[in-house]
C-alpha cells in the first residue's frame, strides 16, 4: 500500500533512533564501570558532554586517573566485606586529596586547600602542622603546561571488629607527579608512597584517621632531591 513515504523515509523509520542507541550504550558503560571497580578520572581535555557521561572532574591541563585495585577484608570476628559504594568513597577521598594537597598548590603557587574534608580532627592537626611538608606540595615553583599524576591502582582492605562491624579501611598511596615549572629547565618530579587509614566520622563519612607517607621531590628548581617520611597512627 502506498503510504505516501519515500523509500529513504521508510528506512529511517525502521531504524532505532540514535538517541536510543546512545542511551543503551551509556547503560552498558556504566555497568562495566561498576563491575570493574571504582574509578576517578581527572583530565583537562574533555568536553562537557564527556564529563557528564564519564563522571569526570575537570582540572585544566591536568591528567590524573585513580582507580581501585584489589579490594579485600579481614576481621577479628564474623567476616566483613567492602561494598562498591565504600570502595568508591575511598577513591573519591583520594581524588579530593590529590586535588587539594597536590594540584591546587602546584597550579597556583599558593597554599593547599582545606584538608578538613580529607582528614579527621586528629589527623588534620598533624596534616596542618608537623606532617604538612610530607602531605602537601607547597613552596614549589608554579606549574605551567601539563601536570601528570600517575597513580598505581589503590589496594583497599577492610578491617572488621569482633562483632563483625567494618570499622576501618586501609588504602595504598602510590602517586608519581611530573610537571614543568616556571623558570626551570628540568621537570618537577614528585613520588609519594604509603598508606591511608580511613575511619567513619560522626556522620558516617570515611576520612583519613592515620597515615604513613614518604615523599621524594626533585627537579623543578630543587637542587638536591629531598625525601620526607612521616608516620601518624
Amino acid at each position: 500500500m502506498d503510504d505516501g513515504l519515500t523509500r529513504a523515509e521508510r528506512r529511517a523509520q525502521s531504524r532505532p533512533s540514535s538517541r536510543t542507541g546512545l542511551v543503551v550504550g551509556a547503560v552498558v558503560v556504566v555497568l562495566i564501570a561498576v563491575a570493574v571497580g571504582a574509578v576517578l578520572v581527572l583530565s583537562g581535555g574533555s568536553s562537557d558532554d564527556a564529563e557528564d557521561a564519564a563522571g569526570a572532574r575537570q582540572v585544566a591541563n591536568t591528567d590524573i586517573s585513580i582507580e581501585a585495585g584489589e579490594v579485600t577484608a579481614d576481621s577479628a570476628g564474623p567476616p566483613v566485606s567492602v561494598s562498591p559504594e565504600q570502595a568508591t568513597a575511598v577513591i573519591d577521598l583520594i581524588g579530593d586529596y590529590v586535588e587539594t594537597a597536590i594540584v591546587k598548590p602546584l597550579r597556583t603557587g599558593q597554599p593547599a586547600g582545606d584538608l578538613a574534608g580529607v582528614f579527621d580532627a586528629t589527623a588534620l592537626t598533624r596534616a596542618q602542622g608537623v606532617d604538612r611538608a610530607a602531605l602537601v606540595d607547597e613552596g614549589l615553583p608554579k606549574v605551567t603546561g601539563n601536570l601528570t599524576v600517575t597513580a598505581t591502582p589503590v589496594a583497599i582492605t577492610g578491617l572488621g571488629d569482633q562483632a563483625g562491624n567494618l570499622v576501618a579501611l586501609t588504602a595504598t598511596v602510590d602517586l608519581d607527579v611530573s610537571a614543568s615549572a616556571v623558570g626551570t629547565a628540568v621537570p618537577l618530579h614528585i613520588v609519594r608512597t604509603g598508606h591511608f587509614v580511613l575511619s567513619p566520622d560522626g556522620s558516617g563519612a570515611w576520612k583519613v584517621s592515620a597515615f604513613d607517607v614518604q615523599v621524594t621531590r626533585d627537579g623543578g628548581g630543587i637542587d638536591v632531591p629531598v625525601t620526607t617520611a612521616v608516620v601518624a597512627r
